[in-house]
């Protein structure tokens, strides 16, 4: 059995995992779900998340934005992260379980997963306030 874990906020994985609230467990067999359960996640401080995410046996956290510090717990701690996922989490799970995750479909606005289409004029120049050399 796999315990995969997902923040979520109203049915869609939570856009923020070092402010999310609730966690979907989701017990597998690797190829299909075997039962699920939403717990709370009241902990603010990112050593007792992580130590959170073990005594509830996660195997798998999939979430979406995820701060470097607490991202290095995770991974440090043995759970396998796949982070700056979005959508209904019915949808980010499947696509997890067929191997599609990860999916650029599926990736947070600003993560870098997708290709930027401005370089140069649009690029450092836009964001000082300056669209033209």
């Amino acid at each position: 059995m796999l315990r995969i874990a997902m923040p979520v906020f109203h049915d869609r994985v939570s856009p923020v995992f070092d402010a999310a609230k609730q966690l979907l467990l989701l017990d597998t067999d690797g190829t299909a779900e075997l039962s699920r359960m939403t717990v709370p996640v009241p902990e603010e401080q990112a050593v007792r998340r992580v130590a959170r995410l073990s005594e509830l046996g996660v195997a798998v956290l999939i979430c979406g934005g995820i701060s470097r510090p607490l991202a290095s717990l995770i991974q440090a701690s043995g759970i396998q992260l796949v982070p700056w996922m979005v959508g209904p989490v019915d949808q980010v799970f499947r696509a997890y379980l067929t191997g599609e995750v990860p999916n650029a479909a599926m990736f947070a606005p600003g993560c870098g997963g997708r290709r930027r289409r401005f370089r140069g004029r649009w690029g450092i120049r836009a964001r000082r306030g300056r669209m033209w050399p």
